[in-house]
């Protein structure tokens, strides 16, 4: 077990660097057994997590994608990775031993481990809210990892905040971009298109070169014509409608 721990030690301080942020740009050595066992878990249990309630969202496969930007996954690897996602999201794949084999080589309870924990957490709460059935996984995994229920249900709690400031943080945005384009949440999908089109048709700054207006007043209208666009694309992203 320790000179498991111990080898690849840079390849686990790599990645532990990348994760946290800490360092985010540092080059990943190869990590041999660790980085094989680490990877594999990691979107084993990703594609199970995503897959429990029968459907794996775009938001679930767009997170896994940024899991591995952040590990710095080269092209062969992320193939490697995707792999692992799609056996982790068949029932007959064993998802907890490859978390035991994991833990192995990174030890319980190291920095890590917790990280591990923490983006899997954050994963269960991509579609919202975390389910019974993917908490009750959750838990088995933290025991793995050798965190107690109190530290689980901490570490489930922090990624509800992190959840909740960015629902409230996009909550503003739209309510923002609805300002920009003068118009109600509660208009009819019809009327947002008019609205844009109306705006634009005022600020667009190739309309307005027509009217010999300073560089200033060119530069205003153009930042204008932005802002409505920006606000424009919000909205219709919102309300799943075509741009």
């Amino acid at each position: 077990m320790m000179l498991a721990l111990l080898l690849n030690r840079a390849y686990k301080k790599a990645i532990t660097g990348r994760l946290n942020g800490s360092t985010p740009e540092i080059a990943v050595p190869a990590g041999g057994r660790t980085e094989h066992a680490f990877t594999m878990a990691m979107f084993a249990l990703m594609g199970r997590v995503s897959k429990l309630n029968g459907h794996v969202s775009a938001g679930e496969v767009r997170y896994a994608s940024t899991i591995m930007n952040l590990l710095g996954l080269n092209s062969e690897a992320r193939l490697e990775a995707i792999s692992f996602f799609e056996q982790g999201k068949q029932l007959n794949t064993d998802v907890m031993q490859c978390v035991h084999l994991m833990v192995k080589v990174i030890g319980p309870r190291s920095a890590l481990s917790n990280l591990f924990l923490k983006i899997q957490c954050r994963n269960s709460y991509v579609k919202g809210d975390m389910r019974l059935e993917e908490k009750v996984l959750l838990r088995d995994v933290a025991e793995a990892l050798g965190f107690s229920k109190t530290e689980f249900l901490a570490i489930c709690a922090e990624m509800q905040r992190h959840v909740d400031s960015k629902q409230v943080k996009a909550k503003s945005f739209l309510h923002s971009a609805y300002t920009v384009l003068q118009l109600e949440p509660e208009v009819a999908d019809g009327e947002i298109r008019r609205a844009y089109l109306r705006l634009m048709s005022r600020y667009h700054p190739d309309k307005l070169v027509r009217d010999d207006l300073s560089e200033e007043s060119l530069k205003q209208a153009q930042e204008k014509s932005m802002a409505i666009r920006s606000a424009y694309e919000m909205v219709c992203g919102f309300r799943k409608i075509r741009a």
